[in-house]
């Protein structure tokens, strides 16, 4: 199978995920104890408030009916409106999408370098002492609570120092890039261990390899050698885990927002959760499973580029 007709094919396999994943999605008003209308206008709602919410959330309607119209109203771009400040909930992601993407994409990018650095050191000198002190700080990292290990940054480095912002995103790109320097760190610190676990492992074996011994018989340095012929593989390894670790990585976004006060999605949600502003969860619940899908798509897409034998499956 050439890669056009592998990339295609995984496009039309997200075509029925993501139907599943309105359909989830839609349910989450369903699996709420009781009356959904009840539960989101409260105790002391009457019951002409209660009918009224069944009615602009379409919940006398059957469920197929819903389904339709919120998978249509969702491809116009419209989520529904909170039943908490009145806004769309469209608008109301919009404005906290920036600090997520920002705290994902600046704490990938410092994972990625933090694992691709620490896996290189150790696997080249696989049982040391210098290798058994990075593994005992990966299995460290590994252990720390996220919020821990943000709140300790917070009182070891932007306290004392107050060189960073312990609160907020800024309000120009220099200051919001400035605000996410330590929920970034508190990011790499919570993803890329797991990382560097995979990397060194999969390092130590490449290192064992006939090519690399050949490789090293020929005069070729280290250096060569590592960015000749073991970066695609670690490349692949690396892409593997971003794709396999994107769940955690929500989950740690959210933790990160909340121990930082950044004004993104996470901090939205939970909101939204204390609040039993259901339009809004659905919302957020549904551009984040988009978010997830797309990682695995895109990860596919690359690993294809990455190593040609997988389009062959």
């Amino acid at each position: 199978m050439d890669r056009g007709r592998f990339i295609f094919r995984r496009l039309l396999q997200t075509i029925p995920l993501l139907a599943g994943i309105m359909l989830l999605v839609l349910l989450l008003l369903h699996v709420v104890p009781g009356d959904p209308a009840r539960a989101i206008g409260g105790i002391s709602a009457s019951e002409e408030q209660v009918d009224q919410i069944r009615e602009e959330l379409g919940l006398n309607r059957s469920l197929p009916v819903q389904y339709v119209s919120y998978v249509g109203n969702a491809l116009r771009g419209d989520l529904g409106r909170s039943t908490r400040s009145g806004r769309t909930v469209t608008s109301i992601i919009a404005d906290r999408l920036a600090p997520t993407a920002l705290l994902l994409a600046c704490g990938m990018i410092l994972s990625i370098a933090l694992s691709s650095v620490i896996s290189v050191i150790s696997a080249r000198n696989k049982d040391s002492v210098l290798d058994f002190a990075l593994i005992g700080v990966t299995v460290a990292g590994i252990s720390i609570p996220t919020f821990w290990a943000g709140l300790m940054l917070i009182l070891l480095i932007a306290l004392p120092t107050g060189l960073f912002p312990i609160n907020g995103f800024g309000d120009t790109p220099l200051e919001s890039l400035h605000s996410i320097v330590l929920p970034a760190l508190t990011f790499a610190i919570a993803i890329s261990p797991v990382m560097i676990r995979a990397l060194r492992a999969k390092l130590v074996d490449l290192y064992r390899q006939d090519f690399v011994m050949m490789s090293r018989a020929a005069g070729l340095s280290e250096n060569a050698i590592l960015f000749r012929h073991l970066s695609r593989h670690a490349a692949i390894i690396l892409v593997t885990m971003i794709s396999v670790q994107v769940g955690p990585m929500i989950f740690v976004s959210v933790v990160i927002e909340k121990t930082y006060a950044l004004p993104g999605l996470g901090e939205a949600l939970v909101n939204a959760v204390s609040q039993r502003d259901f339009p809004v969860i659905q919302g957020i619940t549904l551009v984040t499973a988009l978010f997830v899908t797309a990682v695995h798509l895109t990860a596919d897409i690359v690993i294809s580029f990455l190593n040609p034998r997988m389009t062959l499956k």
